[in-house]
């Protein structure tokens, strides 16, 4: 008699956990955006700022949904593994990209470097759960 596999295990939680994540970080993104500080602030910020971050919003977005339904096998394997490379190399990307944008921001005070080393280990922990999260082809 063969087992019929789980879907309850670790990887599930964690790609439904990251994924709620992702789309919840997204939607927040897209909110604060919209809001009248994030209209306020955008009249000041370069445009280029603007673009990137509502990109970005909308891929955190596709990718938190991707990986909520990832676990319940609703998309084939080759998809799957498109999305995430997709998923990861944007991830990559906006890891460094924030990393770089925002480390002038220091100016010699220590509750900003904090913020700053938690951010950019957050989103290194957000990487290696993606990492772990890689479809195996069959």
């Amino acid at each position: 008699m063969s087992k019929k596999p789980s879907i309850l295990t670790s990887a599930t939680l964690l790609s439904l956990a990251v994924g709620l994540f992702l789309f919840l970080s997204g939607i927040q993104n897209l909110i604060d955006q919209n809001s009248l500080a994030g209209q306020v602030f955008g009249a000041f910020a370069d445009k280029s700022t603007g673009v990137i971050n509502l990109v970005a919003a909308i891929l955190k977005i596709v990718s938190g949904v991707v990986l909520l339904v990832g676990p319940f096998e609703l998309l084939s394997m080759a998809i799957r593994k498109l999305a995430f490379w997709v998923i990861v190399g944007f991830w990559t990307v906006l890891t460094v990209w924030l990393a770089a944008t925002t480390v002038g921001a220091f100016k010699g005070d220590a509750k900003a470097i904090l913020q700053w080393l938690e951010s950019l280990s957050l989103n290194i922990a957000v990487l290696a759960a993606l990492w772990t999260l890689k479809p195996e082809g069959k």
